[in-house]
């Protein structure tokens, strides 16, 4: 599970490398009037989940061989409250950068020890009446996408094993996240951002379809959705 979709750049070795993008193919949903209540529909997402328990995959970049990037996401704790049309989240990432064999970090170099290991617990509400729209993605064709986006095609991101993105959009910054961000044995760093967007990972598509369903599902009965305007 991945919190939101997080801008992530690993300066490594004098090459900062910019991760995450996007696509735009959203499952296909109707609006509907039927079927499970807003209440039975929250507590589904919020057992799916739950039942996750931590989410890991390790990332490689074809210009930077040996260099790996290894991520463990985990949802400490999740809580529907169909009243508010709203999913309160708190999230632990933690990070870890090997380097090649062979290679040793230098003094005054752009990376040090403590950016080997990274600690972040995030917190974020997800407010139903303000998602415009719901997709499901696989995480290495996001961050492909962004290098080409990017005008660096020539990059190319391997994700193993293979992860799943439930990316939730909004036209303006509605969703808000507050983190504490603990680098190596460095003190630990709060900070309050919003974005346009976020989303959770998964490990299999399968599940990631099944919640995308049902948030589009609490989207609709919470008066969300793009209505009369285009989203981008």
């Amino acid at each position: 599970m991945k919190m939101k979709y997080r801008l992530t750049s690993i300066l490594a070795f004098g090459f900062a490398i910019a991760a995450w993008g996007q696509q735009s193919a959203p499952p296909s949903a109707k609006p509907t009037d039927s079927g499970p209540t807003l209440a039975a529909t929250m507590q589904f997402i919020q057992e799916k989940l739950s039942e996750q328990g931590k989410v890991g995959w390790a990332q490689t970049w074809s210009n930077q061989p040996g260099l790996t990037h290894r991520e463990f996401v985990n949802l400490d704790d999740v809580m529907g409250d169909p009243a508010a049309c709203t999913l309160y989240i708190t999230e632990t990432v933690d990070i870890t950068i090997d380097l090649p064999s062979g290679q040793v970090l230098k003094p005054g170099g752009p990376m040090t020890a403590d950016d080997l290991s990274t600690h972040i617990v995030e917190t974020e509400p997800i407010s139903f009446k303000q998602v415009e729209k719901i997709t499901v993605e696989k995480y290495q064709d996001i961050e492909n996408q962004a290098y080409a986006e990017a005008a660096h095609p020539e990059i190319t991101v391997t994700v193993t094993p293979p992860v799943f993105y439930v990316k939730l959009w909004a036209s303006s910054a509605v969703f808000s996240f507050h983190s504490s961000t603990t680098k190596g044995k460095q003190a630990p760093v709060e900070k309050d951002t919003t974005s346009k967007t976020n989303g959770l990972t998964f490990r299999d598509e399968e599940t990631a379809n099944k919640v995308a369903k049902a948030m589009i599902h609490a989207m609709e009965l919470c008066g969300g959705g793009v209505t009369k305007k285009e989203l981008f």
